[in-house]
């Protein structure tokens, strides 16, 4: 990766190659967990931008409800495609609506048991392939490599948008 870096600096002098070795990780690191995310949701039917839904709707914790504007927030998606999405979810019986009590007019969306079930599968699943890809690490340098990761996160939201946290996204009730 050092050497493919290199040659892009022959080309863009203006990368720095340390920076960008980082970047190019991190992406790395990201599109692998994003492909085990994948290959985890397939047999059940469903994509990463349906796990995203389930996962916002479950740390919300109990009752596991939210609003279509709340889902579209929480996961980027347009409002317009979360309808779709909740559609397709409801008909796999992973989440009902439900009306909302404030206003009965509006529904929100609301994992039901099988839903939770699935996720909460598929969370253990997607936790041992996290332990197993990190598993040469040993925690102390686990430990340091998130230490580290979180003061790049914090310097990039500093200068960049940088998306919010999944918690932070799924306690947004407003």
């Amino acid at each position: 990766m050092d050497e493919l870096i290199e040659d892009w600096v022959r080309l863009a002098p203006e990368i720095d190659p340390l920076t960008e070795g980082v970047v190019e990780r991190v992406h790395l690191i990201a599109r692998a967990l994003d492909l085990a995310c994948a290959e985890i949701a397939s047999p059940h039917g469903i994509n990463t931008r349906d796990y995203d839904i389930l996962a916002r709707l479950y740390w919300t914790g109990e009752p596991h409800r939210l609003t279509p504007t709340q889902l579209a927030n929480g996961t980027g998606a347009p409002t317009t495609s979360i309808t779709s999405r909740l559609d397709r979810l409801e008909r796999l019986g992973l989440l009902r609506r439900v009306p909302a009590e404030r206003d009965r007019r509006s529904l929100l969306a609301e994992l039901t048991a099988e839903g939770i079930s699935l996720f909460r599968g598929m969370v253990r699943e997607q936790a041992q392939i996290e332990a197993a890809a990190f598993r040469k690490l040993d925690p102390e340098d686990l430990a340091q490599l998130r230490d580290l990761l979180d003061k790049a996160l914090s310097a990039c939201r500093e200068t960049m948008t940088a998306p919010p946290r999944r918690v932070e996204l799924a306690a947004d009730k407003h």
